[in-house]
């Protein structure tokens, strides 16, 4: 694969994500254990078959079972506090200010917990980049960022896909951004551990799907009932499902980038849908646009471009 399909896959991912994230937007009102639970759905439906169809091709899915128990709790906190508290924090603060919030704490997390589990080494450009970042996340999180201007809060009606937002609710919000971007920062981290100890992409995508769908859907009956699930309108379960088939075909394509680019390269390609999102939030759900929002995602792409620049090698006779 060339490097200009390499950037085309890059690109998809950034779209298809971007998508999916309008689609869980649209899903506000509904339980975000359900949410996620949905979502969960087509990485098991389609990668269960490809598994055995690799077993029936004689392909080693796993060299080695000893990371699964550990790379399950990564899984069930990923989809727990992850996906579960994306979608809180999008009810709150909305889709313009979760996604810069959540990518950045996550790369912010990555590097901590990289260095802390994997023993990866951390630059002082990594740490540089962690400071503009969460001074971006700092900036984000401040109530004018989801004010036009004035000092009052915006209360709109949650069933049309809006906001109903006060500073205690933003504050909120933010902490579940946050705490979805650690968490995704401790399954992608745990994920690399896995893979590397022995398992297969396609094994730990099946595992974290797996785990979301019985966890998930199980809390979703206890805490719902089954009345309550049966009554949510077949619009909205068409709108979930789509959510989850975006992620999955988004992940695909991010992990066919990885094969023609630079992880650097393809983690910039990809970090465009922090603008994606932005314009997305503005355009589709009326979300306030403030000189805070432009700041806050300003300050995550500098910490992106910061993170992704190379060292410079030292020439020597």
């Amino acid at each position: 694969m060339g490097l200009l399909a390499g950037s085309v896959f890059g690109l998809m991912s950034a779209i298809l994500y971007t998508a999916a994230n309008v689609a869980l937007r649209h899903c506000i009102a509904i339980d975000p254990f359900l949410v996620s639970a949905v979502k969960a759905i087509p990485t098991v439906v389609v990668l269960g078959p490809f598994l055995l169809w690799m077993i029936y091709q004689g392909e080693a899915i796993a060299t080695s079972n000893r990371m699964i128990p550990r790379f399950m709790f990564a899984a069930l906190v990923g989809q727990f506090i992850g996906n579960a508290a994306f979608q809180l924090a999008l009810a709150r603060i909305g889709l313009a200010v979760s996604v810069p919030i959540t990518l950045g704490t996550m790369i912010v997390g990555a590097a901590i917990l990289g260095r802390w589990i994997l023993g990866e080494p951390v630059r002082i450009q990594t740490l540089l980049a962690m400071a503009v970042l969460l001074a971006s996340i700092v900036v984000l999180s401040s109530p004018s960022s989801q004010t036009q201007g004035d000092a009052e809060s915006i209360v709109i009606d949650s069933n049309e896909h809006i906001l109903k937002s006060s500073p205690p609710e933003i504050l909120l919000g933010s902490l579940f951004a946050a705490s979805s971007g650690l968490a995704y920062a401790l399954f992608g981290t745990t994920m690399r551990q896995a893979m590397k100890g022995g398992l297969s992409a396609p094994l730990t995508m099946f595992i974290s799907g797996a785990v979301g769908t019985i966890s998930l859907w199980s809390v979703s009956f206890y805490r719902l009932g089954w009345q309550s699930i049966t009554v949510v309108p077949t619009e909205d379960w068409r709108v979930m499902f789509a959510a989850g088939v975006l992620n999955f075909v988004a992940f695909v394509a991010l992990a066919t980038s990885l094969k023609a680019l630079p992880v650097v390269a393809v983690n910039l390609i990809n970090a465009s849908q922090v603008a994606m999102a932005a314009v997305a939030g503005i355009v589709f759900f009326a979300e306030p646009f403030s000189r805070s929002l432009i700041i806050g995602i300003s300050l995550t792409f500098l910490g992106l471009l910061i993170m992704a620049r190379r060292p410079k090698l030292k020439c020597t006779d």
